[in-house]
């Protein structure tokens, strides 16, 4: 059967690589309904499809260097419509979704305020925020757990800034090796204005699960480009998170 499935493939109809990547697609996306939400699951279940439709695709390309040009050419256009429609329907119409609603029960020490993460959109746009003064944005990346960061710092000399994480429960730094080696930004600023620092790639929080949502203390440390001067803690902030 699989070699039959397999010599179709390869041999049959131009549309019959599309037509069965939907057919697989829609078969993920009704698992998605059925199987309870398990991170490993859903990260499966949306990458499958996209999977699917690039194989579909290297499939219209095979079928060129086979010189088979009209049912290659239309096969790969029928793939990428395939995948957009695909796309559409797992960004809008997710039966499921990993993440639960926080109920706003986590306090931080004294009257210091929590934030959420911002969350980003799927092409990495940021949500519009006003900044007055030093400070410190998470941003949520669409994954439970994954997070970018962007900081606003008056005047400072050149070096390098990375964050500690700590539970706000136990004091236990989080994911250390991780964060520390992902979160470092470049940073200088001889003016003495706010200027803003964003860090392109994302860190993880390993420790906790999708929806377990806890408290956390937010450092931002600097060390000097002087490899004389000591490295020192600029900023805290309070934030809910949850780990992967």
């Amino acid at each position: 059967m699989i070699k039959s499935l397999i010599f179709k493939l390869l041999n049959g109809r131009w549309y019959f690589a599309p037509a069965l990547t939907v057919l697989f697609s829609l078969f993920c996306w009704l698992l998605l309904i059925i199987l309870p939400v398990f991170p490993s699951t859903w990260i499966t279940l949306n990458a499958l499809p996209g999977i699917a439709c690039i194989l579909s695709m290297l499939l219209g390309v095979w079928r060129i260097f086979k010189k088979e040009f009209k049912n290659g050419i239309l096969q790969i256009f029928a793939s990428f419509f395939v995948m957009a429609f695909l796309g559409f329907l797992f960004v809008t119409a997710l039966p499921k979704s990993p993440y639960k609603k926080y109920t706003g029960n986590i306090k931080a020490p004294g009257n210091e305020q929590i934030y959420l993460p911002l969350m980003l959109a799927s092409d990495g746009e940021k949500p519009l925020q006003e900044v007055k003064q030093e400070d410190i944005i998470l941003y949520d990346d669409n994954i439970p757990g994954q997070y970018k960061y962007e900081i606003f710092l008056n005047k400072i000399e050149k070096g390098e800034v990375y964050l500690r994480i700590f539970d706000l429960k136990t004091n236990r730094i989080l994911s250390e090796k991780e964060v520390t080696k992902r979160s470092k930004i470049k940073v200088s600023n001889p003016a003495g204005d706010l200027r803003e620092f964003g860090l392109s790639k994302n860190f993880q929080i390993s420790e906790g699960s999708w929806g377990n949502y806890y408290g956390s203390r937010i450092e931002l440390w600097f060390q000097p480009a002087d490899p004389d001067q000591p490295e020192r803690k600029l900023l805290t902030r309070y934030y809910v998170i949850q780990g992967n």
